[in-house]
């Protein structure tokens, strides 16, 4: 059975389980996973100043979802899934369920996405806009938005 909660602090192991595993799920070289460590850890500060959603199959959680909002945008900060369930509809589930339930005013929603995830984005309505350098020197992560109508 799928359900959703909103995460604690005692979840941050767990999450930060997800998002490295998924992350390297693309077969990433350790050194750059490294480099990206900071950014992959969800923190108790991330915790009370943005909305995290979790999704839970039978119990576990197999993956979650960070948005935040500033005075001009939404901007998905994290979208992981577990990757023993990548590809099977969870990401979509997530994404929309934690976009209905966080995004309540009509702005832009923004995501700085993986490389590998634009085409999952684009797939959700999201049009790269522009491309931004990341590390290592050399690659460029696409930057989407999509127009958000909420209820």
């Amino acid at each position: 059975m799928i359900t959703y909660r909103l995460a604690t602090v005692n979840d941050l192991p767990t999450l930060n389980q997800i998002s490295w595993q998924s992350k390297a799920f693309w077969g990433y070289p350790e050194e750059w996973m490294e480099q990206w460590r900071e950014d992959l850890t969800i923190t108790e500060e991330i915790l009370n100043t943005q909305s995290v959603l979790l999704l839970e199959e039978g119990g576990a959680t197999i993956g979650f979802c960070v948005i935040s909002e500033e005075a001009t945008q939404y901007e998905v900060e994290h979208l992981w899934i577990l990757p023993g369930h990548i590809g099977k509809g969870f990401g979509k589930q997530l994404l929309n369920r934690a976009l209905a339930k966080f995004t309540t005013t009509q702005k832009p929603i923004q995501v700085v996405a993986d490389p590998n995830a634009e085409s999952f984005y684009q797939r959700q309505g999201f049009e790269t806009f522009k491309q931004l350098e990341s590390s290592p020197a050399g690659r460029f992560l696409p930057v989407m938005q999509k127009v958000n109508t909420p209820s």
